[in-house]
């Protein structure tokens, strides 16, 4: 059924409530999915930066295995908040937390671009390219389009790294 089946009455009958009481915190049901994948997204950036390595190499590669595991622990969830099966919730806003959420995620990239190339020749776009490759294998996983697993993700972001390390290295000379 997915989340187009949630109602407010649904959610209200699970939480113990009655929907009127839901309809005094929430205006509708893309008002719950929405405070839903922002919580999904804070979590998954809190679940990414717990206890990292200080190799800033290592840390990166923590975060693809933790993005990963999130992904498998949440499947739902993941795919709500990333807009994925067409459910209506407000893109603008949980894009917003999201970016504000992974400042600190964007912040270890770069300490790994400064420690790989020498400078940060794009930490935020890094991320993204990151971001990208691990959303794309995390979605066709889940759509059971292609077999990709969390060694397959890791060694995908680990040939990024470097092919981004031999670009800087290559600009430098």
């Amino acid at each position: 059924m997915g989340w187009k089946a949630v109602t407010i009455r649904a959610v209200a009958q699970r939480l113990g409530y009655t929907s009127p009481l839901l309809y005094e915190h929430f205006r509708d049901k893309q008002e719950v999915l929405t405070e839903l994948a922002i919580e999904s997204q804070v979590a998954l950036s809190k679940e990414l930066l717990r206890d990292l390595p200080a190799d800033p190499h290592r840390a990166v590669l923590s975060m693809v295995e933790r993005y990963w595991s999130f992904m498998l622990k949440n499947k739902q969830l993941y795919r709500l908040m990333n807009g994925m099966d067409g459910v209506l919730i407000d893109r603008d806003r949980v894009t917003a937390v999201a970016q504000r959420s992974f400042e600190v995620t964007t912040a270890k990239v770069q300490a790994w671009l400064i420690t790989a190339c020498g400078h940060d020749p794009g930490a935020a776009l890094l991320l993204e390219d990151l971001w990208a490759v691990l959303h794309g294998m995390a979605a066709l996983h889940l759509d059971r389009s292609a077999p990709f697993d969390v060694s397959r993700a890791k060694d995908c972001v680990a040939k990024l790294l470097i092919g981004t390390r031999e670009q800087a290295r290559r600009a430098r000379k």
